[in-house]
């Protein structure tokens, strides 16, 4: 496990919502982690559609950003599932000879080179693996009244054998984290669904209709919170939904709380669909 990393935030979190940035930053200030922004980041090739416009594009760009890790001997934080699977498919794909000699045939251009297996990991790990006392210890603000229900999104889970964060069936990993700060989980599927996000714009109807049979899934539960390590289904979850609708947290928000940030502190009040704290 690297000592040092660069955080990546993507595209979506900067542009639209900083304040998860900002909440990010908070919890791994306070569990000591030594990061730096990632210098001269750019997008990841959205892993959904635009990488398979252009899978050579896909592997210059991202192997360039892995580059700069691998040159100032870092890891790479990421605040967003899909920026996770593209950065880790991309390191997983130039393990193969023929694909890092040709990208590398074309970062030579820009005086790169990559020689792969930069440490990639989703912000959840790096909190994760801090273990379960460390994060008691750490933990101000119990989040006792937090009734959760559990989106984990598809670009965490799946392909497993790749991401190797958590288990495509029943995963476990968010169910820990919430539990160590007091939440109560009441809506974990086994197989977790896809928000809808992917088809917004595509096929409106179907994506809506994706969505609120998630929410009536959580509304059954009891949920008064939805959790998730996505800023694209925070943003299906937190723009989509209509009137008396489920509050939902990114996974950084919820440990910056736990952690004793206040809520103007990570910008709470710029949420769509508002939760009491």
């Amino acid at each position: 496990m690297s000592d040092r990393y660069y955080l990546f935030s993507g595209c979506l979190i900067p542009a639209r919502l900083p304040y998860i940035e900002r909440a990010a930053k908070f919890v791994l200030d306070h569990l000591q982690i030594d990061y730096a922004d990632l210098p001269g980041a750019t997008c990841c090739i959205e892993p959904i559609g635009l990488r398979s416009l252009g899978p050579d594009t896909w592997l210059a760009v991202t192997g360039r950003m892995l580059s700069l890790a691998e040159r100032d001997g870092r890891g790479v934080i990421s605040l967003c599932n899909g920026c996770h699977l593209s950065l880790k498919e991309a390191d997983h794909a130039l393990q193969d000879p023929g694909k890092r000699s040709a990208t590398n045939d074309v970062l030579a251009s820009i005086g790169r080179k990559l020689s792969g297996g930069v440490e990639t990991r989703h912000f959840l790990e790096m909190v994760r693996v801090q273990g379960q006392k460390r994060i008691e210890e750490l933990t101000k603000a119990p989040q006792r009244r937090l009734r959760l229900a559990l989106h984990p999104g598809c670009h965490m889970i799946r392909p497993s054998t790749v991401l190797g964060i958590d288990e495509r069936f029943s995963p476990r990993a968010l169910v820990e984290l919430t539990r160590w700060i007091g939440a109560e989980v009441v809506s974990n599927p086994d197989w977790p669904a896809c928000c809808g996000g992917g088809l917004s714009g595509t096929d409106d109807a179907l994506s809506t209709a994706i969505l609120n049979e998630n929410l009536d899934r959580f509304r059954e539960a009891g949920a008064n919170c939805i959790l998730t390590p996505c800023p694209f289904c925070f943003v299906q979850y937190d723009l989509k939904q209509k009137s008396e609708g489920i509050p939902v947290l990114h996974l950084a928000e919820l440990m910056a709380l736990a952690f004793g940030a206040r809520p103007e502190e990570i910008g709470l009040k710029y949420h769509r669909t508002k939760l009491s704290v």
